[in-house]
C-alpha cells in the first residue's frame, strides 16, 4: 500500500495524473485553494484543507498530518506501507524523510516525469541525529563497561538512559563485549 502526500500548494495537481495509484493507495492533496480543491474529482483523492494561509504553512499541516498517521500504525502496518511526498520544496522533504526514518517506514519520491519543469527531488538520506545524551554514552565507552555503569556515571533517569542506549544498539553503535556479554563497548566498524 502507498500513501501519497501531494503538495498542491507547491505543485499543483498535474501529479496526479502521473501517480498510478491502486485501490489500496491513499493520496492527500494538501490544498486551501477552491480551485485546486474542485478540480480533486477522483474518488481515491483525499483533499485536505482548512490549515492557516501562510508562508509554509501547507508544509507543518503536511508533516502534522503525516506524524498522526504513523503514530496509529502498528508494526506490521509500518512494513507494509511506503509513504510518498510529491513536492520541489526541499526543506519539505527533510521534515518528510526525518519523521518516515523516526517511525521506521519507508518513503520516496514518486518516478514522475511532470512538464512545465516541475520536478519531485529524492529525498536525502536522513543523517543519523544523535541526542546529548547518547553522545555521552558513547564518549564512556572506550573500555568494556556495563550500563548500570553509564547510567550511574550520567546520572541519568533510567527510562531516558534506556531509550538512548536502545537507539545506539539498534544504530549498531555498541555492541557487547566478546569476553564479557554484561559489558558493553563501541562498535567501531560503523
Amino acid at each position: 500500500m502507498k500513501i501519497y502526500y501531494v503538495d498542491a500548494e507547491n505543485i499543483g495537481l498535474s501529479a496526479l495524473e502521473e501517480l498510478t495509484i491502486s485501490v489500496l493507495d491513499r493520496v492527500f492533496v494538501f490544498t486551501n485553494s477552491e480551485h485546486l480543491r474542485s478540480a480533486c474529482t477522483n474518488a481515491l483523492v483525499t483533499c485536505v484543507s482548512g490549515y492557516p494561509n501562510g508562508q509554509n504553512q501547507a508544509d507543518f499541516y503536511i508533516i502534522a498530518h503525516l506524524s498522526n498517521i504513523l503514530a496509529h500504525l502498528s508494526k506490521a502496518e509500518k512494513k507494509a506501507i511506503e509513504f510518498l511526498l510529491c513536492s520541489k520544496d526541499q526543506n519539505l522533504w527533510k521534515a518528510f524523510e526525518f519523521q518516515c526514518y523516526l517511525a521506521g517506514v519507508k518513503s520516496s519520491a514518486p518516478n514522475l516525469v511532470i512538464e512545465a519543469q516541475i520536478s519531485v527531488f529524492p529525498a536525502p538520506a536522513p543523517a543519523p541525529v544523535q541526542s546529548p545524551l547518547e553522545q555521552r554514552i558513547l564518549k564512556l565507552m572506550v573500555q568494556p563497561i556495563t550500563v548500570v555503569e553509564i547510567q550511574q556515571k550520567l546520572n541519568a533517569s533510567q527510562s531516558e538512559f534506556t531509550a538512548s542506549f536502545n537507539v545506539l544498539i539498534k544504530a549498531g553503535k555498541v555492541k557487547r563485549h566478546e569476553k564479557s556479554k554484561k559489558k558493553w563497548l563501541r562498535n567501531v566498524s560503523t
